[in-house]
């Protein structure tokens, strides 16, 4: 820190201030008669009258007068004049010194910055002029070495600091000892040196700046009225080494000059006011070491006054708000009073307000501001804190020229930013800019500076966070690599140590869950018992400390059994928990540790009250501010442990948040990509909710709840795809303005829609979040304000039962929920009767999956699930092959287990047949959504069936009844018929389709010319096929398709130009879609990680408008799809035209046919399915 320069904001002099003139009159009388006595030219007389008016003015104005800096630069330019008609030294060296004087008062970037340029200029004549050996010639390098300086700090050019200490350098050398300028001449050598360290770092420039500044002091005589800001400058140079090397006797050292510095300068001096500052953040400085509130009390108080002593107007107003906004924040963190935290915001935010746009000093403002929101959003959990906080960090780094010395930390705290949005929403980009913020940090600091280890650390955490997102072990080792750089660079003693310990310790925790080396483990718990006891009591990092070394060593005790780490991780979790405030955003997940050793302290002792402790915690955590993930995952923890007490009120009000806060956890101002990421953690709420409520025999509550946890991003969409006819014909205004909204917010998540503005105008990915993220909130209040229309209570919440079961209009709807608790049917029969259950006794969860497990085990030894190779000719089974075996096994026990209880019901119901058949519509959950339903059966080695359900029902599926209701008034007509026929049989870059041709031969025996449009090979380009897809009621799909496990939004079709995504199609508001038939593979096959979201083609064309669809399970072979189509169409047109059959009949009869000519292989008949209404 160096000492405060004084600079003000000017205005446009033009010599008129009223309140001056009369003290004006008597000087300027006397000058007039002095320069008629003078013999002096005209001309020059006129020089010296206003020369004399302008130095009386430049006395009488205060520095904080608006027009002074206007006044000393004119004063400067007219003594020029004066050295130029007379030579006299004198009066170049007064007209530096009041330029100097204009340019000091002057905020950098102002309209009317006084030429600097030409006051280097008459420094460097100065220098010239004066001939070597000269008593004048140390003053005149001093003053060309402060100018040089003044620029450096202006401009940043590093040759002019240079040039600075060189003309410093050579004052000292030719100023003899004991000359009384010699002080001064050190003073300003030391600041040179000073500046320079913090440019380039290098500690002998440091050493030298305190040298210098030693010696000023030490020749310096008591009383000198220059004593005050020369220790002042020392302390500041103390400071900085403390702040390098952690040596707490530099800084008691500083603190002790600065003291001295305050009492030497008189009450009034206006100097006074930079002391007081000066002090307080020395003061500050000891408090961040050794934890005195005596110490943040202090620095406040001092800085507290130096605001009141600056001048309204000074320039250095918002550099001491600045400073005190600070502190004031310290205090917050120490004492959690959220008036010290706001009042810290005012301050910080006064001082964005009063510094003038192109000043220097606005980087490191709002630097500052976007810190202290940061930390307000962290204790209230207002997103708009957080907006806010990025968009002054971003404004910061923006402002910061390539090359600053502040331009790495800047970018550290965007990162910052970035990372705690991410932790609260789970937007992946603002991770992914995160770690690019802090690599560019780390580069950009240079080696030995004490910035890196801070750099390196938060480098380190955000690798780890992402770990932990992607699995990619490279991520994992750079962040250990990163962590012990840290630890390496950090002195004993530093306050930053326990932090640097803890994330290593941390880091290592993480690489022993993932290849378990003992090693690690010990290294953790090492590592995170060193950062507790170093952290003094009463710390604001002490809870976080505490929780990971608590989890550590829970860890431990999981590994090796060891009562003793259980007890002391159980009493570091308590203790975190206590020493947190509540509202504090960590305190969930604090509760969630404590829960959770309390949990397995409950599974290896059986104390009941330690699982009714962990309940407790859990359901406050769940009610707590903080991250949606932390808060849905104590919820579901919390649902676990009452499941285990059998506690169904608990268990209900458990499932009841959960489903309060995935609105949150799965918000619509994130990216779908980002949303369906944040659904893992809710892969089984859904169903074991359900389960829940079946227990209670509350069926109408499992039938709510079912439909609310799964494909909740499909019903996202489907809610913003609403016309809202109803809301526009009461208010059509407000029905407008959501409807604009849904519009934005639909596509904007999607990232690829997000970087454009309306006027297709660029924006950064951070600012494109920020925009999404306050429609999200404006999609938000917009609703509210509808619901409290008379009618619209229920406007875009939750469908209930009575809407519900409007699914079963056509046919019966049979959800089977598959949960760890318990395995069930609710058979929704019809809209007007109350729901059916049946419970499946001899079926679990255990036995679904195993089931799955053995058909993917069966796809794949068999190569029929190749993503790639797909549609492949030949038999997919020899007959006889195990595989056959292993599948009528898998297909005995779905109709043993599932089918066949459910027909039961269905029969004594007796619900109502066409043609002895019934009608199904299937909704599985769980293991059983990648299960052939449709196909269970007693089957026979050749491929006969003893009793099969196809036999007695025509099956179809549906991801959730929302599906089979969400229907806008125009599909009530039906559309003009017109069919598009895609068909690739020779894709670039994947397997011929020669079968394609022959679909289309099918398809153009059963269409008319005038209803067929045809995308055939080259033709069939992404844009067209979408293109064409709106124009027309019925599309076939003959082509590969492939599932993307990573990102199943990328799944598609693969056309002549590339691949077709899934979020393309569904980002498509079909208004005539009747019927698609995706003759292509893997169509129907779900995310295994998400399979409640139901991420698959067949269900994102129900999504974009399609009423059916027909997709497939796994790969299907080239010369039965012909077969299946033609059959199909066969079925359903008639002379031309639609027929009228039902799509799902149509499929089973065609599927049948196959299954007779396919003999026992399965794989050929099975994976055909029909989805929809």
């Amino acid at each position: 820190m160096t000492t405060e320069s004084a600079t003000t904001v000017p205005g446009n002099f033009n010599g008129e201030n009223p309140a001056l003139d009369a003290d004006l009159q008597q000087g300027l009388h006397i000058t007039q008669e002095d320069d008629e006595s003078s013999g002096l030219s005209d001309d020059d007389t006129d020089i010296t009258s206003e020369t004399l008016r302008l130095e009386l003015l430049a006395q009488v104005l205060p520095d904080n007068e608006e027009d002074k800096p206007d006044v000393l630069y004119s004063l400067g330019l007219l003594l020029t004049q004066h050295f130029e008609a007379t030579g006299a030294v004198e009066n170049i060296e007064k007209a530096i010194m009041h330029q100097e004087q204009g340019v000091m008062l002057t905020p950098d970037g102002h309209p009317n910055m006084p030429d600097l340029e030409k006051a280097i200029s008459n420094h460097e004549r100065a220098v010239l002029l004066t001939p070597d050996g000269h008593p004048d010639m140390p003053r005149q390098l001093n003053s060309l070495g402060i100018s040089l300086q003044i620029r450096f700090k202006h401009l940043g050019e590093m040759e002019d600091l240079e040039k600075s200490i060189s003309n410093h350098e050579r004052a000292v050398l030719l100023t003899p000892d004991g000359h009384p300028n010699m002080p001064g001449q050190l003073n300003e050598l030391g600041n040179s040196f000073h500046t320079r360290f913090e440019q380039l770092g290098a500690m002998e420039d440091l050493e030298k700046s305190i040298s210098n500044n030693e010696k000023a002091v030490l020749l310096t005589p008591d009383g000198h009225s220059d004593m005050p800001s020369l220790l002042s400058n020392l302390g500041n140079s103390l400071q900085t080494r403390f702040e390098q090397l952690g040596e707490m006797n530099d800084l008691e050292k500083a603190i002790s000059n600065q003291e001295r510095a305050v009492l030497l300068t008189p009450d009034g001096h206006p100097d006074m006011s930079g002391q007081l500052n000066n002090l307080g953040s020395l003061l500050q400085s000891r408090f961040e070491q050794l934890g005195e509130m005596e110490d943040i009390e202090k620095a406040i108080s001092n800085k507290e006054r130096a605001v009141l002593l600056t001048p309204d107007g000074h320039p250095d107003m918002p550099h001491r708000l600045n400073s005190l906004g600070i502190s004031l924040q310290i205090h917050f963190k120490h004492l959690g009073e959220m008036e010290d935290l706001e009042k810290s915001i005012s301050n910080h935010e006064r001082a964005v307000l009063l510094t003038p746009d192109g000043h220097p000093n606005m980087p490191s403002q709002l630097n500052n501001l976007g810190n202290s929101l940061g930390i307000r959003f962290e204790q209230l959990g207002a997103m708009e804190d957080l907006e806010k906080s990025i968009a002054n960090h971003e404004r910061a780094m923006l402002l910061t020229p390539d090359g600053h010395p502040n331009m790495s930390g800047r970018l550290s705290n965007l990162g910052i930013s970035l990372q705690t949005r991410f932790e609260h929403l789970g937007e992946m980009e603002d991770l992914e800019k995160a770690i690019s913020n802090y690599e560019r940090a780390v580069l950009l600091t240079p080696d030995g500076h004490p910035d890196m280890p801070h750099e390196l650390n938060s480098l380190g955490i955000s690798l780890q966070i992402r770990f932990e997102h992607w699995g990619e072990m490279e991520d994992l080792e750079k962040s250990i690599a990163n962590h012990e750089r840290a630890v390496l660079l950090t002195p004993d003693g530093h306050p930053d140590m326990p932090g640097q310990l803890n994330e290593l310790g941390n880091s290592f925790h993480t690489r022993f869950e993932q290849l378990g080396a003992m090693e690690d483990l010990e290294k953790s718990i090492s590592n995170n018992e060193k950062a507790v006891l170093l952290t003094p009591d009463g710390h604001s990092d002490m809870p976080g400390l505490l929780n990971n070394l608590g989890n550590s060593l829970a860890t431990r005790f999981k590994h090796l059994g060891e009562m003793a780490d259980l007890e002391k991780a159980m009493s570091n979790n308590e203790k975190a928990v206590l020493l947190t405030p509540n509202g504090h955003p960590d305190m969930p997940s604090w509760l969630n540790n404590f829960g959770t050793t309390l949990r397995t302290r409950f599974n290896h002792l059986g104390k009941i009250e330690d699982l009714e402790k962990a309940i407790y915690m859990y359901s406050k955590s769940a009610n707590q501010i903080g991250s949606p993930y932390q808060k849905f995952l104590a919820a579901i923890l919390w649902a676990q442990c009452t499941h285990t007490l059998q506690h169904p009120d608990s268990t209900f009000q458990a499932y009841s948040t959960a489903f309060q806060i995935l609105p949150q956890l799965c918000w619509p101002g994130l990216t779908i990509a980002s949303r369906h990421r944040a659904l893992q953690l809710a892969r089984f709420v859904a169903c074991d909710s359900a389960a829940a409520a079946l227990s209670a025999d509350n069926f109408n509550q499992a039938l709510e709840w079912l439909e609310q946890g799964r494909s909740v991003v499909w019903g996202q969409l489907l809610q913003l795809q609403n016309p809202m006819d109803d809301l526009r014909a009461i208010d059509l205004d407000l029905a407008e303005r959501l409807s604009h909204v849904a519009f934005a917010l639909e596509q904007g998540g999607y990232k690829e829609n997000r970087m454009v503005t309306e006027s297709d105008v660029k924006m950064s990915s951070s600012q494109a979040i920020s925009k999404y993220h306050r429609l999200a909130n404006e999609w938000d209040s917009l609703v509210k304000v509808a619901q409290k229309k008379p009618g619209f209570k229920h406007f875009m919440l939750p469908k209930k039962i009575s809407e519900l079961q409007q699914a079963a209009f056509h046919c019966p709807v049979v959800i089977l929920n598959i949960s760890k608790y318990r395995c069930d049917a609710l058979i929704v029969e019809s809209p007007s009767e109350p729901p059916h259950q049946v419970h499946f006794n001899d079926f679990t969860y255990a036995k679904a999956k195993s089931l799955q497990i053995t058909l993917q085990k069966i796809l794949s030894d068999e190569g029929i699930r190749d993503r790639m190779e797909d549609r492949h000719g030949g038999p997919a089974f020899e007959e006889g092959s195990d595989a056959n075996a292993a599948f009528r096994h898998l297909l005995e026990e779905l109709w043993k287990s599932v089918v066949k209880p459910v027909l039961d019901c269905l029969k004594s119901c007796q619900i109502q047949t066409e043609n002895d058949l019934f009608h199904i519509c299937w909704c599985p959950t769980g293991p059983l959504m990648f299960l052939p339903i449709h196909a269970a059966g007693l089957y026979n080695a050749d491929g006969s069936a003893s009793v099969s359900l196809a036999d007695v029902a025509v099956s179809s599926y549906t991801p959730t009844l929302s599906a089979l209701l969400n229907r806008s008034p125009q599909k009530d007509k039906t559309p003009a018929f017109k069919f598009l026929a895609i068909i690739q049989p020779n894709t670039p870059g994947a397997r011929r389709l020669p079968g394609t041709v022959e679909e289309l031969k099918c398809i153009q025996n059963h269409v008319p010319t005038s209803s067929l449009r045809i995308l055939n090979g080259p033709d069939a380009t992404t844009t067209t096929v979408l293109s064409s897809m709106e124009e027309c009621s019925w599309v076939h799909l003959a082509c590969h398709g492939v599932q993307d496990a990573s990102d199943p939004m990328k799944s598609g079709l693969l056309l002549q130009d590339g691949r077709l995504h899934l979020s393309k199609i569904i980002q498509k508001h079909i208004t005539h879609g009747e019927f698609a038939f995706l003759s292509a593979c893997q169509t129907a096959t779900g995310d295994e990680r998400r399979p409640e979201e139901a991420i698959h083609l067949a269900a994102g064309m129900l999504v974009a408008g399609f009423k059916g669809v027909i997709g497939t399970m796994w790969s299907i072979r080239d010369n039965d799809a012909p077969f299946v189509a033609d059959k199909v169409y066969g079925r359903l047109l008639k002379n031309g035209k639609p027929s009228g059959v039902y799509p799902a009949v149509a499929l089973h009869e065609a599927v049948q046919e196959l299954r007779k000519r396919s003999g026992p292989n399965f794989s050929l008949w099975v994976p055909f399915i029909y989805m929809g209404a």
